[in-house]
């Protein structure tokens, strides 16, 4: 999977650094092609998403306009980011959950959407990256970044 410089750094503007800072998030997209996944631009975080500094819900009608404007680009809903005040980020069982509710309830065309956490750090140990389906959630090693 490979991540544009610009939904990276879209995604890094909102790390909890500071212990007031929210957890905030939006959505991925990009294209899938047989040789890899690319995030081209990640949206997010709304007006009227309910976040806190342990939880983030985003504002389903900004989500979906979102869904629908990056369709018209040509790009594919990919999955949801979200960030987390830690270092090392890992999925909660809130965070699985939320992701099978909205498998569950979205008309996609793809079994499986992508789950990525943002921690504290600008490094690849500080990305979480989960591949979820009705069945099961996988985490994902990330070894590298290309921008």
């Amino acid at each position: 999977m490979l991540i544009s410089a610009d939904a990276l750094m879209h995604m890094y503007r909102y790390r909890q650094c500071s212990p007031w800072a929210k957890e905030a998030g939006g959505q991925l997209f990009g294209t899938i092609s047989a040789e890899q996944i690319l995030v081209t631009a990640a949206t997010g975080p709304y007006a009227r998403d309910e976040r806190s500094r342990y939880r983030y819900r985003s504002d389903p009608a900004a989500a979906q306009h979102a869904i629908l404007a990056q369709a018209e680009s040509g790009l594919l809903y990919l999955g949801e980011w979200h960030t987390h005040a830690e270092d090392h980020p890992d999925a909660s069982g809130l965070d699985g959950e939320a992701m099978h509710q909205l498998l569950a309830k979205s008309q996609l065309n793809s079994n499986a959407l992508l789950m990525l956490i943002v921690g504290r750090m600008l490094t690849v140990d500080s990305l979480g990256l989960w591949s979820v389906t009705a069945e099961r959630v996988d985490q994902w090693h990330l070894e590298y970044i290309i921008t």
